[in-house]
């Protein structure tokens, strides 16, 4: 009790020091995304989505062992093992039985919210983990050499699976942002960076599509990205017909490039429209729209990485693709 109270203590006084008022970010969690309902407008997804597929994403192999141990520790049942001879069975029951009603009251109160991630269920991972490790043990514990097989191919299905989506899957929306590093660092190498001339880059992507803030970090690179700001000041009766800039973007991207991007000749530029960079980046499914707005440009493709075999947003289809201006 004491333990809990001076963390909640130093959450709040912390929280007080960055935001600069009291506020209690849970709180504010569940106003922004239940009360007020903006976070549909970063996806919705079905009720049932941790179950279909939330679950099975995190866990993968692990799936079913954790279910088993979910479904025990909910019934009060523990498997004990030969080191477990001098615990309370009482202690044990009612910690499985916490482990096990921490999962179901997060994933039940997660599935309220209209969008959902599985990333919102990684604190949860630990204790699946914990309560699946126990079925594996008990069904994997006996020295049967077919058991032994079959948790070698679960355990080689993970191993795959792990490098696949940790090295290849996606990995394009990564490699751009080193090859934009390094042609800031060994193309123009910053002698004095007083007189070193800007960088300009536009990521013409689906907002959040790469880690460009975390990776371009020095002050001679000036980039910018659509945005997705949800309608914080937006009248709820007019919420339906909002649209972020990366939803008009691609709900018609020559208009909005016509109107929003500087003319490609011409002087004619007002206050609202952006410059065209030095560097533009795209999906390949945008491929053919950049080629036919920019095609009387002195703009070409000076960089193209693989990012991933399949996608379930067409707007992230293809390869990473970055356009230069010919010197």
């Amino acid at each position: 009790m004491l333990c809990g109270s001076g963390i909640l203590a130093i959450s709040a006084i912390s929280d007080r020091s960055f935001y600069g008022q009291w506020t209690f970010p849970p709180l504010r969690f569940l106003h922004f995304n239940i009360v007020q309902s903006l976070a549909v407008f970063y996806g919705r997804n079905r009720p049932d989505y941790y179950l279909t597929e939330g679950l099975p994403l995190l866990l993968t192999t692990a799936l079913p062992f954790a279910l088993m141990g979910l479904w025990n520790a909910l019934r009060g049942r523990t498997f004990t093992g030969s080191h477990d001879n001098d615990r309370d069975p009482l202690t044990a029951r009612v910690q499985a039985f916490s482990f096990g009603s921490t999962v179901v009251m997060m994933v039940c109160t997660l599935s309220l919210i209209s969008h959902k991630e599985v990333r919102f269920i990684y604190p949860l991972l630990p204790i699946m983990h914990v309560l699946a490790g126990r079925e594996v043990l008990r069904v994997f514990g006996r020295r049967f050499p077919i058991r032994k097989t079959i948790l070698f191919c679960l355990l080689a299905v993970n191993l795959v699976l792990a490098i696949y989506s940790s090295l290849v899957h996606q990995r394009g929306v990564i490699d751009v942002l080193n090859y934009l590093r390094k042609e800031y660092q060994v193309i123009r190498p910053t002698i004095d960076s007083r007189i070193q001339s800007n960088v300009t880059v536009g990521f013409l992507m689906p907002c959040h599509s790469t880690p460009w803030r975390s990776h371009l970090v020095w002050p001679n690179i000036d980039a910018w990205a659509l945005t997705c700001e949800p309608p914080l000041d937006v009248p709820m009766t007019e919420r339906a017909a909002y649209l972020d800039e990366a939803d008009q973007f691609y709900k018609d991207p020559k208009a909005w490039l016509t109107e929003h991007m500087a003319p490609l000749r011409g002087s004619n530029v007002n206050s609202e429209q952006r410059p065209w960079p030095e560097f533009v980046v795209f999906f390949e499914q945008l491929e053919s729209t950049m080629k036919e707005h920019l095609q009387a440009s002195s703009y070409h493709e000076c960089w193209r990485g693989f990012n991933s075999h399949f996608h379930d947003d067409w707007r992230r289809n293809g390869d990473v693709i970055v356009w230069c201006i010919s010197e």
